[in-house]
C-alpha cells in the first residue's frame, strides 16, 4: 500500500470521524471503488486527453452522486481525479476500512469451509469469536472444498486452521520429523 494512499486515507478518516460520517463514508468510497476497479471508462477519465482538470473532476463527481455518495465521499474522488490519483482509491479505501475498524471496536474474519455453513452456525461462530475478543465482528464466508472438511478462520493476522487439510499436513510434518 503506497504512503499516499495511506495520507489520503488519515485525513478522510479524520473528516468523516468528525462529521460524525465514518461508515457512511466507508460505504460510499467502498462501493465507488468496486465501480471503479469494474469499470474501464471509469478507470480511463484521467487518461482522456483534452480533459481538464476541473472536467475530470466533474466527471467523476457525477458518477459519484448518481450512485448515491454523500458530500464527503464525492468531495474525496474528485480530488483524486483532479490530481491524477484515482488508481490509488482501492488502497485508500483499504486502509480507510481498517482505521475505521479500529476505531469502531469492529474485528473483519474471513471464515472459509469445505461446504456451505447453515446461519445457525455462522451466528454461533460469530458470538464465540465476539466473546472472546470483546469486539464486534463482521464475518465473511467462502468456500473451499480443498479444505475436505472443517474451517479455517482468519482474524487479522491470525489464522486459526481446524481443516482435515490442515491437520493432514500437520500429521505429514510430524511423520517427516521422526
Amino acid at each position: 500500500m503506497s504512503a499516499v494512499a495511506r495520507r489520503y486515507a488519515q485525513a478522510v478518516f479524520e473528516l468523516a470521524r468528525e462529521e460524525s460520517k465514518l461508515p457512511k463514508v466507508v460505504d460510499d468510497l467502498t462501493a465507488i471503488a468496486a465501480a471503479y476497479q469494474s469499470s474501464s471508462d471509469f478507470r480511463d477519465v484521467e487518461l482522456l486527453p483534452g480533459l481538464t482538470e476541473d472536467d475530470r473532476s466533474g466527471v467523476v463527481e457525477t458518477i459519484a452522486r448518481e450512485a448515491g455518495a454523500g458530500d464527503l465521499a464525492v468531495r474525496t474522488v474528485s480530488m483524486l481525479a483532479a490530481r491524477k490519483r484515482l488508481a490509488i482509491l482501492p488502497d485508500l479505501v483499504e486502509q480507510l476500512a481498517e482505521l475505521a475498524d479500529e476505531a469502531l471496536g469492529v474485528l473483519r474474519a474471513e471464515v472459509s469451509s469445505a461446504k456451505p455453513l447453515d446461519s445457525a452456525y455462522r451466528s454461533r461462530l460469530q458470538k464465540k469469536i465476539e466473546e472472546a475478543t470483546g469486539k464486534k465482528v463482521v464475518m465473511s464466508f467462502t468456500e473451499d472444498p480443498d479444505l475436505i472438511a472443517g474451517i479455517v478462520t482468519k482474524i487479522g493476522d491470525r489464522v486459526v486452521d481446524g481443516s482435515l487439510r490442515g491437520k493432514l499436513s500437520e500429521l505429514a510434518e510430524s511423520l517427516r520429523q521422526t
